[in-house]
């Protein structure tokens, strides 16, 4: 065999376990064999693969091509039932993408055969594992060595010189051989398709340009301009592929049953619309969905809030994506939005007064007044306590003082954004999650100051809350007391010297004249309608 063969040299056992060490051929769904020779890398790696025991890898499932010119060593492999695809590697040419080229190519034609290899992956990407004769690297004589040097130095190629490797094979030699082992990375793939579109969308930007419209300056614009890019280019896609059909029949018959070979469907498949609409409609879906969990869009809504609408992403999908229908909802939202957004502020203005009221300690949150028509009025102190973990027990988490667990952060956000309804925007903004983790890391557990207010954490399960901002506190215990019914009807309508007797007595006890008339010099901040608190970004 080797008489007639004097290129062949079978690669010993020790050297194939050298090309198969650190590989997990598992992650390998097509091999090539391109000098396969009697089948012994081959061998080496279905005995691997049955190993795994996994009912997967049994001969008939392993994708292995193989490729040999001399016609005995075919006869050798087709006997072993291995798959033999043509005789001459050099002039092998498939769309077939192998993940694994391995190989021991003839020693004289070395570097061709591993520039073919490298050209054939480096179309798809893949994997490389050839041996070579070391005098093929050293010795870059011709052009194809040279361009070989050339191209595994490009990929990174690991290089293992191995001397006396065939002393003690089949058929010896002792020329030193070098193992190549090469990974090429999958190639970023063109799409004519999103290329004709972005040429298409060019020409319209420079045709109808307008210096008063922002094309993608606007956050809403420019969502809406990528969701209408998507789904021009999903529908294009289904378009080529409708017309592709007749090309891809499983059968040259003409008849019912003559289904595409390549089907193209949805990941949730909706067998009750044509598969441009149901494409549509859940491109839909994913971009309302996007728009709701965005804080740009969402960003003062309080937790309970947002839940209530994320719910209504599911109905949203049979609308357009379009600045019209967003619009519209925005102003839908702030219809609906008034009495939630007055729910959310009344919600901790009680909670931060009568709540907790059972707790000696957390007694000291509210300030009692003799309320219009009542006696049971109170507003909330520059200094709150509120039961709250910044301690985690051992036996619940890694234990120790965490302010930035998520029912903290939470509860915490929750208090903030009421405060941001408030604030008409005046606050320069503090990153809370920032600002807590910065806490954590140097052990700060008193006064850690946020937007609104300064948190302290104790061992014991409370937070102490001071505000900040006296005039924005004082502006939630105004929205808080007039919603409650406990300031007399012409609070902030007259002046104080035209209110009766009772009408002072109440705003006396609550703030003092020289307070009030500082509201009544700014009604438009201290007393404000609950729509106007409203503000999507």
């Amino acid at each position: 065999m080797f008489n007639n063969n004097p290129d062949f040299y079978p690669t010993p056992k020790h050297l194939i376990d050298k090309m198969l060490l650190g590989i997990d051929l598992r992650k390998f769904n097509s091999i090539l064999e391109p000098s396969a020779g009697k089948g012994d890398i081959v061998d080496a790696i279905t005995e691997k693969l049955k190993s795994f025991n996994n009912y997967y890898y049994k001969k008939e499932n392993f994708d292995i091509d193989c490729i040999e010119i001399d016609n005995n060593l075919q006869h050798i492999l087709r006997g072993k039932s291995y798959r033999v695809v043509h005789d001459d590697f050099l002039t092998y040419n498939s769309y077939k993408k192998y993940d694994l080229i391995i190989m021991n190519p003839p020693f004289a034609e070395g570097d061709k055969h591993l520039l073919k290899a490298l050209e054939i992956q480096s179309q798809h990407g893949g994997n490389i594992i050839a041996l070579l004769n070391a005098e093929t690297l050293n010795n870059p004589y011709s052009n194809s060595r040279k361009d070989l040097l050339r191209k595994l130095e490009e990929y990174n190629a690991n290089i293992e010189y191995i001397e006396n490797a065939f002393m003690d094979a089949e058929r010896k030699t002792n020329v030193e051989v070098a193992l190549i082992k090469i990974h090429i990375e999958q190639p970023e793939y063109n799409s004519t398709i999103i290329n004709e579109l972005k040429q298409q969308e060019q020409f319209r930007e420079e045709s109808t340009y307008n210096s008063n419209i922002p094309i993608n300056g606007d956050f809403i614009q420019g969502i809406v301009d990528q969701y209408n890019f998507e789904v021009k280019a999903g529908l294009k896609l289904i378009a080529e592929y409708n017309a592709l059909k007749p090309l891809m029949l499983n059968t040259f018959k003409e008849n019912m049953y003559s289904n595409p070979i390549l089907e193209l469907k949805l990941h949730y498949e909706d067998k009750s619309s044509t598969l441009e609409n149901a494409y549509i409609r859940q491109v839909r879906q994913k971009y309302w969905e996007a728009l709701f969990t965005n804080d740009k869009f969402m960003g003062l809504f309080t937790r309970n809030l947002r839940d209530k609408y994320y719910n209504k992403i599911g109905e949203l999908k049979d609308y357009d994506f379009s600045l019209y229908n967003i619009y519209t909802i925005k102003i839908q939202l702030n219809k609906e939005m008034i009495k939630g957004v007055e729910d959310t502020i009344l919600s901790l203005f009680d909670e931060l007064s009568h709540k907790y009221h059972w707790y000696d300690e957390m007694s000291k949150n509210i300030h009692y007044y003799n309320g219009w028509a009542t006696n049971k009025a109170w507003k909330i102190n520059s200094k709150v306590i509120i039961p709250l973990q910044g301690f985690r027990d051992l036996e619940y988490s890694c234990g120790g003082y965490d302010p930035t667990h998520y029912e903290v952060i939470d509860k915490l956000s929750d208090i903030e954004k009421v405060f941001n309804y408030l604030d008409d925007g005046k606050t320069q903004n503090i990153d809370m999650q920032n600002a807590l983790a910065i806490a954590k890391k140097i052990g700060q557990t008193k006064k850690i100051q946020l937007k609104y207010f300064t948190v302290t954490f104790y061992k014991k399960g409370t937070c102490h809350i001071e505000f900040t901002n006296e005039k924005l506190l004082h502006k939630f215990n105004l929205f808080g007391s007039q919603h409650k019914g406990w300031f007399p009807p012409s609070y902030g309508k007259v002046n104080y010297e035209d209110m009766t007797p009772e009408e002072k007595s109440v705003v006396d006890e609550f703030e003092g004249e020289n307070s009030y008339n500082k509201v009544m010099a700014n009604k438009d901040y201290y007393i404000v309608e609950t729509s106007k608190l409203l503000m999507l970004a």
